[in-house]
């Protein structure tokens, strides 16, 4: 009987030892999940409406001194009454233009600088007169294609044949002489390569995603990554959705799911360039700390429980014998009392 007393004692023990454990578990889980969500959503909330448009300002800052700068320096040229002088007095002397261009070139750090004439079609460059402009041939189309349009320049995106087809970013600009008539293109050029340094340089520096995309929806300019391919926002998956909706309010910030992960955007028309600038964080790398703290706040509630655990048994443990030791034990002589012998003598008669 003292056996079974002690068994239905240690069991009591157990379910008090184990309800503490779950109340405490449940408490430190409910609690860490509670305040994991509250700072998630407050961190999304705060790179949303923040964080990226700010990081947008300030590399709109940079693109002003590292990108749009040709489009001045070229509009600059084209309002250049020597230039329009030199035109209009029948290009005479080509070294004059060599000497201008060689200038323009060094002093503005432009990969290159160029002149087309529309009266003799002469394209004239640094080095020289390169070649004539011709509408049969299909690497001329960029030059018939700016004397047709309204604006007065456009960025693209070409080979040039000048410096052994290497991929640059032009800035073609119409030249008008003083009456408003179509004199011919001017502009500088940058290296896809050296523009695409800057954006990494950016990505480095901000730890975003940067590319810009133009007014059809195509990724003309990015950071390229191992295994990574200019495209389309038409068809990224998740992005397809927005696309429309992107491309005609210019300003704004979205979110979409692509590969399993969530990814923050927003996006900010450049004007001088006519390009969407596209700055994008991933939310998992967003969620990196607090996550982390996350993990580690779940380990101190496992070691607390473990160590109150420990400690409520040792404390149950202490008192349910001490307990025992004054329900059996005479408090005057210290020896068995009435119950113990209660309990012992049934223990010896069933045995017996």
């Amino acid at each position: 009987m003292l056996g079974s007393h002690s068994t239905t004692v240690l069991t009591g023990r157990k379910t008090v030892v184990f309800s503490i454990a779950l109340l405490l578990c449940l408490g430190f889980v409910t609690t860490t999940l509670v305040s994991y969500q509250v700072s998630k959503r407050a961190i999304r909330d705060s790179i949303v409406t923040q964080e990226l448009p700010l990081t947008s300002d300030t590399i709109y800052s940079e693109i002003l001194k590292d990108l749009v700068r040709p489009v001045f320096v070229s509009s600059m040229m084209a309002h250049d009454t020597f230039l329009r002088d030199w035109t209009l007095r029948g290009e005479h002397d080509s070294n004059e233009i060599k000497r201008y261009l060689t200038e323009v070139m060094s002093k503005y750090t432009a990969f290159t600088s160029f002149y087309v004439s529309e009266k003799t079609r002469a394209y004239y460059h640094p080095s020289g007169i390169l070649k004539k402009i011709s509408p049969l041939e299909p690497r001329d189309s960029w030059y018939f294609r700016v004397r047709q349009m309204k604006d007065p320049y456009e960025i693209n995106v070409d080979q040039d044949m000048a410096n052994r087809d290497v991929l640059t970013i032009f800035v073609n600009y119409k030249v008008e002489d003083y009456n408003g008539q179509y004199l011919g293109a001017v502009g500088v050029g940058l290296t896809v390569d050296a523009v695409r340094t800057a954006i990494r340089d950016y990505q480095q520096r901000f730890g975003r995603d940067i590319f810009f995309v133009d007014h059809q929806g195509r990724i003309v300019l990015q950071s390229m990554r191992p295994g990574q391919q200019e495209t389309n926002i038409h068809f990224i998956e998740g992005l397809r959705k927005l696309a429309p909706e992107i491309l005609s309010n210019k300003n704004g910030s979205y979110q979409y799911e692509n590969e399993g992960s969530v990814h923050l955007l927003n996006v900010r028309y450049i004007p001088e360039l006519k390009w969407f600038l596209f700055v994008q964080k991933t939310e998992d790398e967003a969620m990196l700390g607090i996550r982390q703290t996350l993990y580690i706040n779940l380990a101190v509630c496992l070691v607390i429980t473990l160590v109150v655990l420990a400690l409520t048994g040792a404390t149950l443990g202490r008192y349910q014998n001490r307990v025992e030791e004054l329900a059996t034990t005479d408090k005057l002589t210290g020896l068995a009392n009435r119950q113990a012998f209660d309990l012992l003598i049934r223990q010896a008669m069933n045995d017996a």
